[in-house]
Parts: C-alpha cells; structure tokens; sequence
C-alpha cells in the first residue's frame, strides 16, 4: 500500500491535472502557481475527506493549508 502523501499526489496528477501536460511534485505551489482552481478545491477536499475519514470544517479551507502536497499532508494528518 502506497503511503498517503503518495497516493494524495497521485490523485492531484491522475484526477485534477489530467490533460493538462503537466504532473506537480510534493512541493509544487498549487495554487499560488495556478495548477488548481476553484473547482478542483472541491474535488481535493472529496478526496482527502475520503483519505482520513473524517470532514474539513469550513475554517480549515483556507489557501494556506492547501500551498502544496506536503502542506496538505502535514495539515490533514496524511504525512
């Protein structure tokens, strides 16, 4: 079994950046460098509800918490 950060940054490679020619590494700005926008955020707190079993209240989706892979591991206990 791949671990989480792994498996977080497959999912954001393979689902919100397919087709776009691009793959983001574990410290790539995703965000701030415009690789993800307002749809996508959505799709990501899905998916990283769905990893750790438990909702992200309102006050956790903030832009800082999600800057990079590692940020969003480290925030959403996934590292």
């Amino acid at each position: 079994m791949r671990d989480k950060p792994v498996e977080l940054l497959a999912y954001i490679n393979g689902e919100l950046l397919s087709g776009k020619g691009v793959q983001a590494a574990s410290d790539t700005r995703l965000f701030e460098d415009g690789w993800i926008d307002s749809l996508s955020i959505l799709k990501l707190i899905a998916f990283i509800e769905l990893m750790t079993g438990r909702e992200i209240p309102d006050e956790q989706v903030v832009m800082e918490n999600f800057q990079s892979v590692n940020q969003i591991a480290h925030r959403f206990g996934l590292a």
